[in-house]
């Protein structure tokens, strides 16, 4: 990328699923959706992009990517630069009103006017300062390193309502009850209760981004009852799921602004 043009916008549509294979960029790049959802994958993790949060790739680091239903939105490449106070991996922030401002301002300028250039990287300064000064818990699946445990963790992640307990996983894949808890709390950051957890909590998460109700997401995630679901998800994220798409609903509105 051009020096004297530290950031360039993107927008996309794409009427259907799309899968991306591992690839990386030389640029760093923030990206939303206003509609569909977004899971991106490293061998650290998995993270859920709903619509209007922010997703962020830091410059060359291998990922994959999935995108679930008709997606729209838009992405901006930024130079490594720019881009070192944002975190060495993927992350999915929380939209302030000043992020959103930020963007619908952004969404705003003419793609090919240079004399906008210096006014774009002024605006996208900032964007990386509130961005990296908002603290929030990034929407992240941590995945173990274990060849047994991560295919035992993408099995409960892609279907977290599965029953079997960790004595039952733990003679699936032929590994010592106790040695799978040390194990899988180190290489997590988690114990095992504490992450099935949170793995049902986002595949919550993604089937609520698509439109699914409430009731049938909170027993498709493995839990007997809407009320216990939206309890613990409150628990989690501090917001009922309600509220919690509300964080996002800022940067849906970028839409309407003159390309």
């Amino acid at each position: 990328m051009a020096a004297e043009s530290p950031a360039t916008l993107w927008r996309y549509a794409h009427e259907a699923p799309r899968v991306t294979g591992c690839h990386a960029h030389a640029t760093g790049q923030l990206f939303a959706l206003r509609e569909g959802l977004q899971v991106i994958e490293t061998p650290a993790g998995r993270w859920v992009q709903p619509p209007g949060w922010i997703g962020w790739i830091a410059p060359r680091c291998a990922h994959a990517a999935q995108s679930f239903g008709a997606t729209a939105g838009w992405h901006l490449h930024i130079d490594a630069s720019v881009a070192q106070a944002l975190p060495e991996g993927p992350h999915v922030f929380a939209a302030t009103p000043l992020v959103r401002e930020l963007v619908a301002r952004l969404m705003s300028l003419a793609p090919s006017d240079a004399l906008l250039e210096p006014r774009r990287a002024r605006l996208v300064g900032v964007l990386v300062d509130e961005l990296a000064a908002g603290g929030r818990e990034s929407l992240h699946l941590p995945m173990p390193q274990d060849p047994r445990l991560v295919a035992m963790a993408r099995a409960l992640a892609d279907d977290p309502a599965l029953a079997d307990g960790i004595d039952d996983w733990a003679d699936r894949i032929g590994m010592a009850r106790r040695t799978l808890t040390r194990r899988f709390a180190a290489e997590t950051g988690l114990s095992f209760t504490q992450w099935r957890q949170q793995a049902r909590l986002l595949k919550g998460v993604e089937l609520l981004s698509l439109h699914e109700p409430v009731t049938a997401v909170a027993l498709t995630v493995g839990y007997s009852s809407v009320s216990a679901f939206i309890e613990a998800f409150r628990k989690h994220f501090g917001c009922t799921p309600a509220r919690f798409f509300e964080a996002g609903e800022g940067l849906l509105q970028a839409k309407k602004k003159p390309a």
